[in-house]
């Protein structure tokens, strides 16, 4: 089945983590980002090593190591993390993988695909400076 919209843990996870990193104005390491959250520091490191692949962040090595934002809050879209972490976000709106539909008209009135492309939209808007303002 297609998802309406997927949202994975790692997802949300740099999402969290790249906010920690907004509101506390420096670096964190990925131990701290965990401990806060609550989460695996396992995953988050995963994560983070992505999102530094990706140009997102820094890795800084050493006592005072951790990570840092290697761009503004404001030059930074939530569609660019989510791409980086997800891939391209999918605007398909059928919840039939097999492309074939019985139905002459959606079930759902294009409902799906409004909410996929709201939500592809929001990301595309919505920069890390706002999501601690």
């Amino acid at each position: 089945m297609s998802e309406i919209v997927q949202v994975t843990e790692a997802v949300s996870l740099a999402f969290h983590g790249l906010g920690l990193l907004v509101s506390r104005g420096g670096r964190l390491s990925v131990r701290e980002m965990a401990a806060e959250m609550g989460v695996s520091e396992a995953h988050m490191a995963k994560v983070f090593q992505r999102l530094s692949k990706g140009g997102l962040v820094l890795s800084l090595r050493g006592p005072g190591g951790g990570f840092v934002l290697a761009k503004a809050p404001e030059e930074i879209t939530l569609y660019e993390v989510y791409a980086l972490i997800e891939g391209e976000p999918s605007v398909k709106a059928c919840l039939l993988d097999s492309g074939k539909c019985p139905f002459e008209n959606c079930l759902f009135d294009g409902l799906l695909g409004k909410m996929k492309l709201e939500f592809v939209d929001f990301l595309r808007r919505k920069r890390l400076s706002d999501l601690v303002e």
